[in-house]
């Protein structure tokens, strides 16, 4: 058994504020999280609307008198297309073995 006593007023206000932490922590996380999925929606609107019009641009292409096979052949791809993948670091390393670095 102890010999110091505890002061209950102090030892609540430690659990209280032991407690706000964990709270304001889980509060950041959700604010967090609620920006991220503000900003995936307003970037999947952005991609719908650059299709849409990625595709009004082909078929004006197409009825400007351009084949599509024409139309290939300047290295444009079709709406519908898989795009351009963007290279990891891991993938530009393994093009690099030697780990140059260009001046």
């Amino acid at each position: 058994m102890s010999d110091v006593l505890i002061d209950p007023q102090t030892a609540a206000e430690k659990a209280r504020a032991l407690l706000q932490a964990e709270t304001d922590a889980k509060v950041e996380a959700v604010r967090t999280l609620a920006n991220a999925a503000n900003d995936a929606d307003d970037a999947e609107a952005r991609a719908k609307e650059a299709m849409a019009v990625h595709d009004v641009a082909w078929k004006a292409a197409l009825s400007a008198g351009w084949s599509e096979k024409d139309l290939r052949a300047t290295g444009v791809r079709a709406p519908g297309q898989a795009g351009r993948r963007a290279r990891t670091r891991a993938a530009a390393a393994s093009k690099d073995p030697a780990g140059s670095t260009e001046s």
